[in-house]
């Protein structure tokens, strides 16, 4: 399996999306996503507390840090320095 990044902008825009009412299905052939992706964001946007009808206004930066990390985009937030997060150092 290959690695792809996702960008920030494309999750926010499955989000708008689901916010204007689209289903699963139409929102993954728009931005060319698998469905199960776009399920996952709208499941980890919810879990963050966002709710189909708070409008657009509501995807802002701290919502959509919290949709990355939930989706597992990015890692959590507050565990520790980059060196701990991404494994032991050495220093000569």
């Amino acid at each position: 399996m290959a690695f792809r990044e996702v960008r920030v902008y494309e999750v926010t825009e499955v989000l708008r999306l689901w916010l204007r009412g689209k289903g699963t299905r139409p929102i993954a052939a728009l931005v060319g996503l698998d469905r199960k992706t776009v399920q996952r964001y709208i499941a980890a946007a919810t879990g963050a507390g966002l709710q189909r009808d708070a409008g657009e206004d509501a995807l802002d930066d701290e919502l959509m840090a919290k949709v990355c990390e939930r989706a597992g985009l990015i890692a959590p937030m507050g565990t520790g320095s980059p060196g701990q997060r991404w494994g032991p150092t050495t220093t000569s």
